[in-house]
């Protein structure tokens, strides 16, 4: 009889989710080299339900978190430019629209 084959990896733990609130959103607050290379001690924090806590991890969990907080910080970028541009675009709509009604004049440049 063909036993299932056991899976002898570790299954690499999520750091960026929370364990009480499920967020995703759990970042990094202080890290430190806990004695070998392999490992690192990180306190880790969720701004969602201020769970926190701190633990030594292997280097497939940080290297696993670090992509996570690359993504994260992508993400964050992306929507910072599209703010700025809505922004922008707001900003010069009203300017063009206060030049056509003929609402600015030489006054509002003055120093």
């Amino acid at each position: 009889m063909n036993e299932p084959a056991r899976n002898s990896t570790k299954q690499v733990e999520q750091l960026h989710v929370c364990p009480e609130c499920g967020s995703g959103l759990v970042q990094p607050t202080c890290w430190e080299q806990a004695g070998d290379r392999a490992h690192w001690r990180v306190w880790r924090r969720c701004p969602e339900c201020e769970w926190a806590c701190q633990g030594v991890h292997g280097e497939r969990e940080i290297d696993a978190f670090d992509e996570q907080l690359d993504i994260g910080a992508h993400e964050l970028a992306d929507e910072l430019r599209a703010l700025e541009r809505s922004n922008m675009t707001a900003m010069a709509d009203t300017f063009a629209a206060a030049l056509a009604a003929d609402l600015i004049t030489a006054d509002d440049f003055q120093l």
